[in-house]
């Protein structure tokens, strides 16, 4: 269809309406974030002219935390409404939402608390941390014979089969 428009143009449809299409969800998050993000209180949107609307105070200080967001300040997103719809449903809310800094963070203190548990252990049972086989004495280990729990049921299993 885009070849029948523009024919001399020379463009392929897919690449073009995903590269659309991130940008629109880009767009949509930043304005989504404004609205509904943590501690973004003075932020509201205008139904009549679809744009985010707050004191200049709010939006100062927004922007020079969030750079990407300046742009939507005097500009309209029309969109906004249509792609809550679709994307809305996709995005963490409520109180077990958290960003990629919280994940983090919690990984690090479960790999301190985990670490902080071996050494309990190993001090608990006497054990040094960093014990190499070359300090163990391999030999004085013996193998201990293999017993043989199935013998009798496998044995009669075979009489059956001749």
């Amino acid at each position: 269809m885009l070849e029948k428009v523009l024919p001399n143009a020379m463009l392929k449809a897919k690449p073009n309406i995903e590269s659309r299409i991130r940008l629109l969800k880009r767009d949509w998050s930043i304005v989504y974030d404004m609205l509904n993000g943590k501690n973004n209180s003075g932020f509201g949107w205008d139904e009549h002219r679809q744009l985010v609307v707050a004191e200049d105070a709010v939006w100062n200080s927004y922007i020079n935390s969030h750079k990407e967001t300046g742009r939507f300040k005097h500009r309209s997103f029309p969109y906004y409404d249509q792609l809550t719809a679709i994307y809305a449903k996709d995005r963490a809310t409520g109180k077990d939402a958290q960003t990629a800094a919280d994940i983090i963070e919690e990984i690090n203190v479960e790999d301190i608390a985990t670490t902080n548990i071996h050494e309990e252990r190993n001090d608990f049972y006497g054990c040094e941390a960093d014990v190499s086989l070359d300090d163990m004495d391999v030999l004085a280990t013996e193998p201990q014979p293999a017993r043989n729990q199935g013998g009798s049921t496998s044995s009669k299993k075979k009489k059956k089969e001749f």
